[in-house]
């Protein structure tokens, strides 16, 4: 069953245009190029006002004709919405019924993903699901076949990364460069972070590389500093036997100089000093 449209032919709309046309070009005429001095401004408010009143009036009966020409169609408009508001309701019903389906699909298929990431993901809590993840794995026209080989495939990649990572990066910046290709999945990206681990490395060195020696005029001169660090240890209560090493964080401020002349000291006493950037 189809909709037929028996008459739709519509007569030319008959009217003087010809006659309005000439009227309105001979009173625009009279306008053209109008130039008004500041003493004649309400002639010029008048002009324009008649202006407009020939407009409105043609404007009018346009409108009027406007409305008379659509009636039938708006008439034929009501009626055909009233009979496809009839198919609405049970493209409703299904709709709802397909997204509840798809959603399931949806969950059934993040699930497996789940299972296959957590089965073959050799890192941890290293690597975060989300990131191995993508749309096409979540795509229901893809299979559970085909999204399972795709993760999988990602992960042997991933892998293969790693170890090409662990070959080429020194071991002393292979962990922070590992965090960002987990956290980025770009090869790339890890590598320039050794670049620049060692550029910052290199600054710190040659600042520590560089300090001088203590002035004069400091209260704290080299000969006092390995006996002020005695002097600390030695106040500190409950303090272990010197053969009993043990491990302390501290954070030191001071001048590359003073910190330099701290770990002087500290190795005169026999205390291993370590930076932790």
């Amino acid at each position: 069953m189809e909709l037929q449209i028996k008459s739709q032919e519509l007569a030319p709309i008959e009217a003087n245009l010809a006659q309005i046309k000439d009227y309105v070009s001979g009173v625009v005429s009279k306008y053209q190029n109008a130039a008004y001095t500041d003493e004649e401004m309400k002639l010029a408010k008048a002009d324009r006002a008649e202006l407009r009143h020939l407009k409105e009036d043609i404007e009018v009966k346009r409108k009027q004709v406007k409305a008379k020409w659509n009636a039938p169609y708006v008439a034929f408009e009501t009626q055909i919405k009233a009979i496809t508001s009839l198919i609405d309701e049970p493209v409703a019903l299904i709709d709802g019924q397909i997204k509840d389906w798809e959603e399931r699909r949806r969950v059934a298929r993040k699930e497996l993903l789940e299972n296959v990431f957590n089965k073959w993901n050799t890192l941890g809590p290293l690597l975060a699901f989300e990131t191995v993840v993508d749309a096409e794995m979540m795509k229901l026209s893809v299979t559970d076949n085909k999204a399972t080989a795709l993760i999988t495939l990602k992960l042997e990649k991933i892998g293969l990364d790693l170890a090409q990572l662990e070959s080429i990066i020194s071991p002393e910046f292979r962990t922070e460069c590992i965090a960002v290709y987990t956290q980025t999945l770009d090869l790339a990206q890890a590598v320039m972070k050794e670049k620049t681990l060692k550029t910052e490395k290199t600054k710190q060195e040659a600042v520590l590389g560089s300090a001088e020696p203590f002035p004069d005029h400091v209260p704290h001169k080299k000969a006092d500093m390995a006996e002020e660090v005695e002097d600390i240890f030695a106040d500190t209560p409950n303090m272990p036997e010197m053969d009993q090493r043990e491990s302390r964080r501290f954070v030191i401020t001071g001048t590359p100089a003073q910190i330099n002349e701290l770990r002087r000291a500290a190795n005169g006493i026999g205390v291993k000093m370590h930076e932790v950037f």
